[in-house]
């Protein structure tokens, strides 16, 4: 391959930077990113008792903090899934999972560390899994999703951009009284 054929990006790195920069690669991204998030909160919503739990065993958060902890961070989750979803405040919404997900590379990074055997209390417990470094690193490859909806989400099929057209259009219905005449 020569150098004008890199370039122009028809060489195998070109191909690549091309997939993960293009919008409908967000679009996916953010899609899965809401289901999972969506996903995710429903059973620490439904049982915040067995989330507050999950939280404790971290041993990360002083005692008079999981309480709160446990209960805002599920509805955290579930309304950025479905802004995510709805392309709706979609930057705030992604800034908000991506440092989710980093505290949550922390906790399980944490746990990993000083050897504390138990679930992660991500998802419910017939789904949920052991601390684990392979664990660790799936939390690593969803970041890595986020970050790129982050960077290159463009918008596509979202209420975001239908709002800001109906914003800049110029309202046509609107008569002055003056042209009426």
């Amino acid at each position: 391959m020569d150098q004008k054929q890199y370039a122009e990006g028809k060489g195998g790195r070109g191909l690549i930077k091309k997939i993960i920069v293009h919008p409908y690669t967000a679009l996916l991204g953010r899609i899965a990113l809401g289901l999972m998030f969506i996903f995710a909160s429903f059973y620490k919503i439904i049982h915040p008792a067995a989330f507050v739990q999950a939280v404790m065993e971290f041993k990360l958060l002083p005692p008079f903090m999981v309480n709160a902890f446990s209960l805002i961070l599920p509805w955290l989750e579930f309304i950025c899934g479905i802004f995510l979803l709805l392309g709706l405040l979609t930057g705030g919404s992604i800034l908000i999972i991506n440092l989710l997900i980093i505290m949550f590379l922390f906790a399980i990074g944490s746990a990993l560390i000083r050897g504390i055997d138990m679930g992660c209390g991500c998802f419910p417990p017939w789904i949920d899994q052991k601390i684990t470094t392979r664990l660790f690193l799936r939390d690593l490859l969803i970041f890595l999703v986020a970050l790129q909806v982050f960077f290159c989400d463009r918008r596509v099929f979202s209420l975001d951009k239908l709002i800001r057209r109906s914003v800049q259009s110029p309202k046509q219905s609107f008569v002055k009284p003056s042209d009426a005449l």
